[in-house]
């Protein structure tokens, strides 16, 4: 990397970094850049207990388990998985507005946040203040973007006995009263030259797992050619062939289409007639997702409405029984169910009432939660 362009997505300007550390703002001239570094808090690290052990499930649960912690609507950030601490999961969350005017604008290959391209100490933790934000990084994953006045007060609130130093790098030079607002917290400060932070960036940036430019915006590679391509069908060729195909089968899309839309209008409706009090989010996300998922499809949906309606209508049956989660997974056609209940005698008659009934139920565990019990069941058709 040659250039630093930093973007504070939320005043809509782009600044080039010099080497000397003087911000050059190319907001008017700059139209395609490879690479973008966000210096605002748009883009925020959020942490959750996650003991799960597989990325892919990791990346599956992270939505529901940040849930609570996102102000507005989950479905509206995207959110990047970076790695685990222990059993403390950590994610990059920004809003998807923010990431598609970015790529519609400037179509970089590379989106990163500042506080994650500064160096990491073992005792240590690195400040950047550029513009006004202070960039913070306590570790491989935990960092923040704030603003640069409030730095002391968040500072002493994360201080601990293992972070007792501070290395900062001071962009706007004019902050002597934040160095000594932080030597009075007991840290010891160590002022360091912009230029060496400048060098660091360049040549430590690393995208492999920092880049936003990730799952649904990732960038499409071009297929490689190869000799088969010589054998190709020529251009028009297949385009006359498409569009008779296309033609043939438009009339059959069209119904497919239409008994999709209806399977998922039912399929809502259902949803309310059997959780008609429900409040929990979660359930209600997960339940549509797996309608989104199956793309309206009749059997695929089918075989998760047929399997949760079947089960809901035999636990209502039972008595008061809180729902915490569902979770179907498709290649095994099984439903996972997360209850909790008065106690392990109430789980078991749930089980034995849904045997009886036809499925195949097995209690995968049963923890207690205060004076409840948190139950899992997996629930199968016979068969």
């Amino acid at each position: 990397m040659t250039t630093i362009n930093i973007l504070k997505p939320t005043e809509h300007t782009i600044k080039t970094l010099s080497p000397n550390g003087e911000l050059i703002d190319v907001s008017s001239d700059a139209d395609s850049l490879s690479q973008i570094i966000i210096n605002d808090a748009s883009c925020q690290i959020m942490s959750v207990n996650m003991p799960v052990k597989q990325t892919r499930q990791i990346i599956k649960a992270l939505p529901f388990a940040l849930e609570e912690q996102i102000a507005n609507d989950i479905d509206d950030n995207h959110i990047h998985y970076l790695g685990k601490i222990a059993n403390e999961a950590f994610a990059m969350i920004v809003d998807r507005n923010v990431i598609e005017s970015v790529i519609e604008q400037y179509n970089p290959d590379e989106l990163l946040y500042l506080p994650l391209l500064l160096p990491v100490k073992s005792s240590a933790i690195s400040i950047c203040i550029l513009d006004g934000v202070a960039s913070v990084r306590c570790n491989q994953f935990n960092a923040m973007s704030i603003q640069a006045d409030i730095l002391a007060l968040v500072l002493e609130r994360i201080k601990t006995d293992t972070l007792t130093d501070i290395e900062i790098y001071d962009f706007d030079k004019n902050n002597e009263l934040i160095s000594i607002e932080l030597e009075n917290l007991g840290f010891q400060v160590n002022v360091k030259p912009v230029e060496s932070l400048i060098e660091h960036i360049k040549a430590n940036t690393n995208t492999s797992s920092f880049n936003l430019i990730a799952g649904p915006y990732q960038k499409k590679k071009a297929k490689t050619e190869t000799k088969l391509g010589k054998f190709k069908v020529p251009a028009g060729l297949a385009a006359a062939l498409l569009i008779v195909i296309f033609a043939a089968n438009l009339k059959e899309m069209k119904q497919y289409d239409q008994m999709a839309d209806l399977v998922k209008s039912a399929s809502k409706n259902f949803y309310t007639q059997l959780f008609p009090d429900e409040r929990v989010r979660s359930i209600k996300r997960q339940f549509s997702d797996k309608i989104e998922e199956a793309d309206g499809g009749v059997v695929a949906s089918n075989g998760f409405i047929n399997l949760l309606g079947n089960t809901a209508n035999e636990i209502k049956s039972l008595g008061i029984v809180e729902w915490d989660a569902i979770r179907f997974t498709r290649k095994k056609n099984e439903l996972e169910l997360n209850l909790i209940v008065n106690n392990i005698a109430q789980l078991d008659q749930i089980k034995t009432q849904l045997t009886k009934n036809g499925l195949q139920v097995d209690i995968a565990s049963a923890t207690e939660t205060g004076s409840k019990i948190k139950g899992v069941l997996k629930v199968k058709q016979n068969g």
